[in-house]
């Protein structure tokens, strides 16, 4: 009846096990601010009460959309169900890359370094999401890429990754000299 499915648990399961993970790590950078009262693990520890607020609030919305549609009587099929026979298995393969694109990014990030894979990233993704006009392509993850690169190396002056591989490092640190 108003019963959740395994994936609607396991979501719920998985925010509230990280946020009480991250709760308990938090004690291990909680020091002492002489400008700050509530101590260095304040705002973290206030963004990890409101994941699992959200987690809470996901639940009890789920319990509850669960109960109407048992109340109305007629379950309509799932959304995945509903998108796999619109668009067929090629719906799930776009899903999962749009989930691993930006895992490869992260793992790709310290080696390679933010200026060299950005751009790319920001492409693909963009790719990913539906456009397939080359002019938009270029034109768009470029001026993201541009903003940001100025806004962090030429106004906020914060290092972003160049990479530790050989040739990623120079072409990074190259960037950095040609903004500053």
């Amino acid at each position: 009846m108003g019963k959740l499915t395994g994936g609607q648990w396991f979501e719920i399961v998985f925010w509230t096990g990280f946020a009480t993970a991250a709760y308990v790590l938090s004690f291990q950078f909680d020091r002492d601010v002489q400008m700050y009262r509530f101590g260095a693990a304040a705002w973290p520890r206030a963004v990890i009460l409101l994941i699992l607020a959200a987690a809470v609030g996901q639940l009890v919305a789920d319990v509850r959309a669960r109960k109407a549609a048992a109340a109305a009587g007629a379950l309509e099929d799932g959304y995945f169900r509903r998108m796999a026979d619109e668009h067929g298995a090629a719906f799930f393969v776009r899903m999962g890359i749009t989930l691993a694109l930006p895992l490869a990014y992260a793992a790709l990030l310290q080696n390679t370094g933010y200026y060299f894979t950005t751009p790319f990233f920001l492409a693909a993704y963009l790719y990913i999401t539906g456009e397939h006009r080359i002019k938009w392509l270029i034109i768009v993850p470029l001026a993201i890429y541009v903003v940001i690169t100025f806004i962090f190396t030429r106004l906020l002056y914060v290092g972003l990754p160049v990479g530790y591989w050989p040739g990623f490092y120079d072409f990074g640190n190259w960037i950095v000299v040609l903004i500053r």
